[in-house]
């Protein structure tokens, strides 16, 4: 009955949002994804059971984001919502609240996802200049003897950009896609580990692309590298917006620039869905680099439109950087 019921509903929204046509054969059902990246993961084990729409469009950013009118009537028919939790959706309640549909699967994919803290914004003490391989390195991005200076105010939130945590994201998508269309738990299933393979592959890719970098440290415009960094022996040195879409004041700045000097950090992150003036002063002030990362991605944006494109554009761009 429920998986009827979505179909039903996901029928009615492709007609409203010209999706499909009245003479479509099979209409699919309808999942919604706060971000691309799990937007495609959704796609990829839903196949052509679910159209997977995402919140986010491309170019923004989930930290100043405002929901819009015809994304509250998607998800006044939806049936199941993906979100990443950790605060990442703090404009979420009010969407959902607007929306009506008490019928909704909000699922909250940070459950069971092994956490790092949110460095505050303090500057770090001095890190050692070369991080030492481990067979599991640490899942912290500070080394454990500057933890005095980096207190915590909760979970990150950006896991979905280290591909192992991904793999506990494939499962819970494919779970709940299971429950809500038992028919198709076979086709989730092998959908899902043909997924599991790639990202194991891009697990090892990564590593063997950034085994043999000797700089290993950068400088991000927010700390959207949590997870990525220590998974690949890299280290997140700071961040030049301590609130992600707010401009750092110019006191900060300077220590920041004399951080980077004292610890020679020549390498500086930057994002094409937030402001990049602050970062690109600092990259001149230091004579340091600057390269482009996006955390995000999006249907139809060159080299970035799946996760697994979007993950190796990152890779190959801050092994150029640091290199």
């Amino acid at each position: 009955m429920r998986s009827l019921q979505i179909i039903l509903r996901g029928c009615i929204l492709c007609l409203g949002l010209g999706l499909c046509s009245p003479a479509a054969a099979a209409p699919r059902m309808i999942a919604i994804a706060s971000i691309f990246p799990v937007a495609d993961i959704a796609q990829q084990i839903g196949g052509d059971r679910w159209e997977v729409l995402t919140l986010l469009p491309a170019g923004a950013s989930a930290h100043t984001y405002e929901p819009t009118p015809q994304q509250v009537r998607q998800f006044a028919h939806a049936g199941v919502f993906f979100r990443i939790g950790l605060g990442l959706e703090f404009w979420l309640e009010k969407l959902v609240r607007v929306a009506a549909n008490s019928a909704l699967l909000n699922v909250d994919l940070s459950e069971g996802i092994e956490t790092i803290p949110t460095p505050v914004p303090a500057l770090p003490a001095t890190p050692p200049k070369h991080a030492r391989r481990e067979a599991r390195p640490e899942p912290h991005p500070m080394s454990t003897d500057n933890l005095h200076v980096h207190r915590h105010t909760g979970p990150d939130a950006h896991y979905w950009l280290d591909p192992i945590r991904m793999l506990r994201v494939v499962n819970r998508i494919t779970q709940e896609f299971s429950q809500l269309d038992p028919e198709g738990a076979t086709h989730y299933t092998e959908r899902a580990q043909s997924l599991r393979v790639n990202l194991e592959q891009l697990h090892n890719e990564i590593i063997q692309r950034t085994d043999g970098i000797l700089n290993r440290r950068f400088i991000a415009l927010h700390a959207a590298w949590t997870y990525f960094a220590p998974r690949y022996n890299l280290v997140q040195a700071a961040v030049v917006e301590p609130s992600p879409g707010r401009e750092p004041s110019p006191r900060y700045l300077a220590d920041l620039a004399q951080f980077m000097r004292r610890e020679q950090v020549q390498a500086v992150v930057i994002e094409p869905q937030l402001s990049t003036t602050a970062a690109q002063a600092l990259a001149r002030e230091t004579g340091a680099r600057v390269g482009l990362l996006d955390p995000y991605g999006g249907f139809g944006v060159p080299e970035r439109d799946s996760y697994l494109a979007l993950m190796r554009y990152n890779v190959a761009a801050l092994v150029k950087l640091l290199e």
